[in-house]
């Protein structure tokens, strides 16, 4: 069973994947599952329990000494189909690169990863093409959509007590070209059956009270009825326990070092101190799945992108927020969980930088006092849990869901989308290693796609 981890100081990646493709003829381990997941957080367990759930047996490899403590474990707390839309939409260039020089923007570029920009950077521009990002906004819909309705599932499935809240997500907007441009997104989406409602900024405040405040700060908002607000790491840790009592087995503080290779196939992975067979291994490892795959020669166009949280506990009281919200100008969520309130933040390309320094720290403070004035009165960064974390985006902002080759496949690349589409992926994956006929088009989530 997993218990309670808390952290106030810095999270550091425990994972160390060194890359050199071995081939062992004739490795005999005592234990060979049909499959072995490397990875612990929501796509891994997601995975492992789609898997379970059809009979066949089930490995976890996780570097840390739990599951769901990199990024799946403060995330901003939402399933939002609604926010399907990729973050390398139309104009990104000109955002990243002004961002160079200290202006607001959606997604930071520190200057330290620009070498590592050369392959995925342009790849990343290339798709930002108005028809490119709406093809992949809409394949992340599907995905969102049909994944939401499977975690509502689960939930019952898991009797998972994850302070889950079905009252909608607002997104409120301070301009109005930003709220013209994100209707009519919106107004495309509806098409594809995404619910939602626009309202005036009294209309919002109506909604949400706790945004009156702020009412004359606001052109206009969007309410998603059907996104909904939970605790993401709980909801992981009800899955590990389920998936211990399904058979699976579920290793924490191993290291995968690398894939090892028999006549052209995967046959499994090794670690510090052992070999790990499986007939087919699936690397749902994040941002850190790029290193195992590198010896294959076929680069995947997947990059880090850095992700900050900060956690006030027992400061709602009940007359307090309700609602999740998205501040589409300050490119922050606010999400009340129970007593808590957390405020998640920032999309900043740095590469594996795990430093946490103030000035990173300071808007997300700052963010909750522009949303909820009086809530943040008296509050220090001190008196919050500090938590970041690394997304997995990939180039054209859709994840990667699908074999690679014989006794190897891969369920990565989420973005910002992780929570929402865990059990959407896991369970299409599980659908294709089972030659069971998907109930999505798996092509848009291919790394041929490439």
């Amino acid at each position: 069973m997993a218990t309670e981890h808390r952290f106030n100081g810095p999270v550091k990646l425990e994972v160390k994947l060194e890359v050199k493709l071995e081939v062992k003829p004739e490795v005999k381990p005592e234990v060979k599952p049909e499959f072995q997941i490397i990875g612990g957080g929501l796509i891994g367990l997601s995975t492992a329990y789609a898997l379970l759930k059809r009979g066949v047996s089930v490995r976890i490899i996780e570097a840390r000494e739990g599951v769901a403590l990199e990024t799946s474990f403060a995330n901003a707390g939402m399933v939002h189909a609604s926010l399907a839309d990729p973050w390398n939409g139309p104009g990104v260039g000109r955002q990243m690169l002004g961002s160079l020089f200290g202006r607001p923007s959606p997604m930071t570029l520190r200057l330290s990863a620009l070498p590592s920009m050369a392959g995925w950077g342009l790849k990343f521009l290339k798709y930002s093409t108005p028809a490119r990002h709406w093809r992949a906004t809409t394949a992340n819909y599907k995905l969102a959509e049909y994944s939401s309705s499977l975690i509502h599932q689960w939930r019952k499935e898991l009797s998972a007590k994850d302070s889950r809240e079905d009252m909608g997500l607002i997104k409120i907007f301070r301009d109005g070209t930003t709220f013209a441009k994100a209707k009519a997104l919106t107004d495309k989406l509806q098409l594809l059956g995404l619910k939602a409602e626009c309202l005036s900024a009294d209309s919002a405040a109506e909604k949400e009270p706790c945004l009156a405040p702020i009412a004359d700060n606001i052109v206009g908002a969007i309410y998603y009825p059907d996104d909904y607000k939970a605790d993401a790491y709980t909801f992981c840790q009800a899955l590990e326990s389920e998936i211990i009592k399904l058979g699976g087995e579920v290793l924490t503080g191993v290291t995968a070092k690398s894939l090892l290779s028999e006549q052209g196939k995967v046959i499994g992975v090794r670690t510090k101190t052992t070999d790990l067979l499986a007939r087919t291994t699936i690397i749902a490892g994040g941002a850190l799945s790029t290193d195992l795959l590198r010896p294959f020669g076929k680069p995947l166009p997947l990059r880090p992108v850095k992700g900050y949280s900060l956690t006030f506990e027992n400061i709602v009281g009940s007359n307090g927020p309700k609602l999740p919200v998205v501040d589409d100008n300050l490119h922050c969520a606010v999400t009340p969980l129970g007593q808590s309130i957390r405020i998640a933040g920032t999309a900043e390309i740095s590469g594996f930088n795990s430093s946490r320094q103030l000035k990173r720290l300071t808007p997300l403070l700052d963010m909750l006092r522009n949303i909820y004035p009086r809530l943040a009165q008296d509050l220090s960064i001190s008196d919050g849990k500090v938590w970041h974390g690394f997304r997995p985006v990939s180039a054209d902002g859709v994840p990667f869901v699908g074999k690679l080759k014989p006794g190897l496949a891969i369920n990565t690349g989420h973005g910002h989308m992780g929570w929402t589409m865990s059990a959407g992926s896991g369970e299409m994956l599980a659908d294709i290693l089972l030659d069971v006929p998907a109930k999505l088009d798996e092509q848009p989530f291919s790394l041929t796609r490439h």
